[in-house]
């Protein structure tokens, strides 16, 4: 799994990086310092496709939260297990935007949805990022430390 293009794309800040020159399918961008994975692409033969490791794992986690509140609703999980699962998907999601936001504050990249930020608006968005995300941190850490 060696991707040697020189014209590599970051799918987060979508500027140009170096060849990925490694073994290993993890490596984070040239640019914005975000974690990227290298994975088979499932539509075309022989070819790879850079994903952005924060929004993948983001994505990840809606179905285990939305399989926790169907199974709430429907009776199978209890209160308490209902509120340890949304406490570890907000300690998780506070992680990632801590994550993100240091990434930020760092580089000075910033996105959110399509649109990339730089510089003093992208500061100001990273701060923002890591904030709320040590809030939820604090919150989700709370939230599992209390359901007994």
């Amino acid at each position: 799994m060696i991707l040697n293009e020189p014209q590599a794309q970051c799918p987060f800040c979508r500027g140009f990086m170096t060849g990925w020159l490694s073994r290993y399918p993890a490596k984070s961008c040239d640019l914005c310092d975000r974690p990227l994975f290298l994975l088979p692409n499932i539509f075309r033969k022989h070819h790879l496709t850079i994903l952005s490791a924060l929004d993948v794992a983001k994505v990840v986690m809606l179905p285990v939260v939305a399989g926790a509140t169907v199974s709430f609703g429907l009776g199978g999980l209890s209160v308490d297990a209902f509120a340890r699962s949304v406490a570890a998907a907000l300690l998780f999601w506070g992680l990632l935007d801590v994550w993100d936001g240091t990434s930020g504050l760092k580089t000075g990249i910033d996105r959110v949805k399509r649109r990339i930020r730089r510089d003093a608006s992208a500061r100001r968005m990273s701060a923002a990022k890591t904030f709320f995300g040590l809030t939820s941190v604090v919150l989700g850490g709370l939230g599992l430390l209390l359901v007994q």
